[in-house]
């Protein structure tokens, strides 16, 4: 009698559900917490440290502060206003925005716009690669987008991206505590340093 070997198993690998962008609403609408949303792929947002949070409600505040002093025709949202980026069919947070004049809502909600002029994003270890280099890409698709504030949380920096006339991108590095960043899409709107980080315990200036 001759043994026949047995077909080895062969294991399914699930792949993930992608979901529609209304479904992605709908989830959204009743969720404890916040998600982004990347071409299908719905992604549970981590929750901020202390230092991440207060420097997203101080960039805020200053930016208001600014527009408010000279009565500038700019809104400055927090981090609770999503950006809908069509051409690469994603949802995102980002922690602090500027839209110039009137905001274009997507599709009629006003919890989403589509036309930022400044956004900010404070850096943390989770998500500095991905602000830094597939976000910024991201944003960079959107006709009103002219300046990207990446934010350190561990030290004293700022780094600003200013979109030039000629669609080319000029980088300016901001450190230390007497530096003031300067956001040319907002009027040429000083950022100082000092102020931004007042208050806070860095841990990589220890």
């Amino acid at each position: 009698m001759v043994k026949t070997a047995s077909a080895p198993l062969i294991k399914e690998v699930k792949q993930p559900r992608l979901y529609s962008l209304e479904e992605y609403f709908k989830k959204e609408e009743r969720a404890l917490h916040k998600h982004e949303f990347f071409n299908g792929k719905i992604i549970t947002m981590s929750g901020g440290t202390f230092n991440h949070d207060r420097l997203s409600v101080k960039v805020t505040t200053l930016l208001e502060n600014f527009v408010e002093d000279n009565n500038l025709n700019y809104s400055v949202n927090g981090s609770n206003l999503k950006v809908r980026v069509e051409n690469f069919n994603s949802i995102v947070y980002p922690d602090a925005l500027v839209i110039c004049e009137k905001p274009a809502f997507y599709e009629g909600r006003e919890d989403t716009i589509t036309n930022p002029i400044i956004v900010v994003e404070v850096l943390s270890k989770s998500t500095k690669k991905n602000d830094e280099e597939s976000k910024f890409e991201m944003y960079r698709s959107l006709e009103s987008f002219k300046e990207y504030v990446l934010i350190h949380q561990d030290r004293k920096k700022v780094i600003i991206y200013t979109k030039q006339n000629d669609e080319t991108w000029i980088l300016r590095d901001y450190a230390g505590e007497d530096a003031i960043a300067v956001l040319y899409a907002l009027q040429n709107c000083p950022l100082p340093l000092s102020k931004l980080y007042k208050g806070l315990e860095l841990k990589g200036e220890k």
